[in-house]
């Protein structure tokens, strides 16, 4: 496994496990093979023109789309495998553009997004094992399937997807098996949006300097950085996928940076409120 850390905004970023050819071939487990199967029937029924099945793609894309990118973030995120000897421990790579951030900021970033939300998953996780049974005798109803069921028991999986990748980046961190490697390709995507950056919000250079110089995804620099902005757009997730060789990464950017730029607007907004 790979990891790709990808800055959103100077206080944001986005971690995605990317996994060898080697790792994917392995035998898979029935719960994956039952997820690869509830996916390949959904991109079927998303082809049809009408019926029921579309106007449920419909509905649960807008959903799918409304899930935090941080849990995305994680679930993409092998599970720590079990009992590993000391041995047996090998590094794992960590790729990030180091004119946003440097080697000493990743541990603190990674554990924070491996950690900060884990009782949150936790919570939701035993809410949804609840409404499992609940929802069960909607079965009943014939010709449509269960769908209430189903989406607890999507929802449950994808918590604890969650809580398993976030506790392997704790792990990770905690015994020091993140090896920093900068990508100069992906850095020349976020040098030529930090110049559009400071044309658009009327930031100097100087204050980016300043803020590259306290490590812009550390606390440190939001003394410099007062109003948050964005590094990339939904628009720049393809390139970046592109750079890094990882097609299935751009529907994981797109709805990050959609999600990003909502809750950056908003704050806009509310600052202008108060003023």
């Amino acid at each position: 496994m790979r990891l790709f850390l990808i800055p959103l905004t100077p206080r944001r970023a986005f971690v995605y496990g990317h996994h060898v050819a080697q790792e994917v071939t392995k035998k898979r487990s029935l719960l994956d093979r039952a997820i690869t199967k509830s996916s390949d029937i959904w991109l079927r029924w998303e082809k049809y023109e009408k019926g029921w099945q579309k106007q449920l793609t419909v509905h649960g894309n807008r959903l799918l789309r409304r899930i935090p990118y941080q849990e995305w973030s994680l679930k993409s995120i092998s599970a720590l495998p079990r009992n590993i000897p000391d041995n047996e421990r090998q590094k794992i790579p960590v790729v990030y553009p180091p004119s946003v951030m440097t080697p000493g900021e990743i541990p603190r970033l990674l554990h924070k997004l491996g950690t900060e939300n884990s009782g949150m998953h936790r919570r939701l996780l035993m809410w949804c094992l609840i409404g499992m049974p609940i929802s069960a005798p909607f079965a009943l109803v014939p010709i449509i399937p269960n769908i209430p069921f189903f989406y607890l028991v999507f929802r449950a999986y994808s918590h604890w997807r969650a809580l398993q990748g976030g506790r392997h980046l704790e792990f990770l961190v905690k015994n020091n098996l993140l090896d920093p490697q900068p990508d100069t390709q992906l850095d020349r995507i976020y040098k030529t949006k930090i110049e559009r950056v400071v044309e658009d919000v009327n930031i100097d250079k100087e204050t980016i300097q300043q803020a590259a110089e306290a490590g812009v995804m550390d606390e440190a620099a939001e003394e410099h950085l007062q109003e948050e902005f964005e590094l990339i757009g939904e628009p720049t997730a393809k390139e970046v996928a592109e750079v890094l060789k990882i097609p299935q990464l751009v529907v994981e950017l797109e709805r990050a940076c959609e999600q990003v730029h909502e809750q950056v607007e908003e704050k806009r907004k509310g600052v202008k409120k108060e003023l």
